[in-house]
């Protein structure tokens, strides 16, 4: 083979070394960012601390407010979803009526 055949495949494998290795690195930051996310969701699971009762109750700890916080919040994003979802299929509907750029009654 020649000199220059023999260079340019080996620029070819170093280029190729170099992208496998930016992929190894950002395969490692994804890694990282999936562990602490782990980590976090197993502290929030952690301060719930269910305790299932003999009857087959669950007792909420300390956490309850927190809790029902939490479930209004789901709750409210529903409710809020839902509405979204009325008011984008009325503006399908209406689409033909509607002008963009103007403001109120005309």
């Amino acid at each position: 083979m020649a000199k220059e055949t023999m260079k340019e495949m080996l620029a070819m494998i170093d280029a190729k070394i170099e992208h496998i290795e930016d992929i190894t690195a950002d395969n490692r930051a994804i890694i990282v960012k999936l562990v602490k996310q782990n980590n976090q969701i197993v502290q929030f699971l952690k301060s719930l601390e269910l305790e299932i009762d003999q009857d087959e109750k669950i007792l909420l700890s300390d956490s309850d407010s927190k809790l029902n916080k939490l479930m209004e919040l789901v709750e409210q994003f529903k409710e809020d979803n839902e509405e979204f979802k009325k008011f984008v299929e009325e503006m399908e509907e209406n689409q033909d009526k509607l002008t963009p750029g103007q403001f109120g009654e005309s």
